[in-house]
């Protein structure tokens, strides 16, 4: 083998780990939105939360999930990275829209 055939090799070797630290750290994400999905549903039905503290939670938890999602779509196109960018897209609006009508609706 010359130095060129060794390189070419390496690359490829390189390419696959690549690809596998990718996967992991797309299920990494995947498991970490599960978790804070549950999480917000425990803490809004367990926690004494006003509404505020409720919509605040609720916009964190909705955005990140768009997030994720959208990023799949933006590497990978699937159906279901679709489906959810889209679901999450509109509740994150809705969250948003809501919280930010709390908002305005306190005394300053």
């Amino acid at each position: 083998m010359d130095k060129e055939e060794i390189l070419a090799k390496s690359r490829k070797e390189n390419e696959m780990s690549d690809e596998r630290e990718h996967f992991i750290k797309m299920q990494g994400a995947n498991f970490a939105i599960e978790v804070l999905i549950v999480l917000w549903v425990v803490m809004t039905r367990f926690a004494p939360l006003d509404i505020m503290g409720k919509l605040a939670l609720g916009l964190v938890t909705q955005a990140t999930c768009f997030a994720n999602f959208a990023y799949q779509v933006r590497k990978s196109r699937t159906k279901t990275a679709i489906f959810f960018t889209i679901a999450f897209a509109i509740t994150t609006v809705i969250y948003l829209y809501q919280f930010l009508n709390k908002i305005n609706a306190l005394p300053f």
